[in-house]
């Protein structure tokens, strides 16, 4: 063997050295690192803790007792449309008695649409402001229930809602798909039951 072939051989051999220590040492280093600490994930559903809680059904007839004197206002409107559209049947569409009536029917329409638009909007804020709070008392119950019970994690479970149906195109089939948080939960790990039991039975205590 030529002493040109030694040197190679050797080269070759202190470098394969180097690259399986370097190998070993990358290894070690790498199993030294502690395994991630499982974490524990829940799933609630939103919707059904909503149309649950009893708070909600006690605020919601609260508002609507509220709203009672504009509805009636409405109705009184809605009765005087009829009468006064009964009344311009009976009239003779050439005299000045049938002109005005129908004035007086345009401004009732006008002023029974401006009303109901404004009762409609007063409902909307109001109920908003109610969800806002009830939101608010759901989140920190969510909380409250996952300290108690060990859940690290809590998820919005979305994987009950039905895909878009009729004539939709494929961008919003793939933006609902994509945007989903959740594909599959078991059942154990929902918590939606445990949140509303603990609200619905603080809200009925004496």
């Amino acid at each position: 063997m030529t002493t040109n072939t030694l040197t190679r051989y050797t080269g070759l051999a202190l470098l394969g050295a180097i690259l399986l220590a370097t190998a070993l040492a990358w290894r070690a280093d790498a199993g030294s690192r502690p395994p991630a600490t499982p974490t524990a994930v829940a799933t609630i559903d939103i919707v059904n803790i909503l149309d649950e809680l009893e708070e909600r059904q006690v605020l919601e007839g609260r508002l609507q007792a509220s709203l009672g004197e504009r509805q009636q206002q409405l109705e009184e409107l809605r009765k005087r449309l009829e009468n006064t559209q009964a009344d311009l049947e009976t009239l003779d569409q050439q005299t000045p008695a049938y002109r005005e009536k129908v004035r007086e029917l345009l401004e009732l329409r006008n002023l029974a649409q401006t009303r109901r638009q404004i009762l409609e909007q007063i409902i909307s804020v109001e109920r908003a402001e109610l969800l806002r709070d009830l939101y608010d008392k759901i989140s920190t119950s969510i909380g409250r229930v996952a300290d108690r019970d060990g859940w690290d994690v809590v998820l919005l479970d979305d994987s009950a809602f039905p895909l878009p149906q009729g004539d939709v195109s494929d961008r919003d089939i793939e933006r609902n798909i994509v945007s989903r948080g959740v594909i599959y939960r078991h059942d154990s790990v929902d918590i939606t039951s445990d949140v509303i039991q603990l609200m619905n039975n603080e809200f009925n205590a004496p």
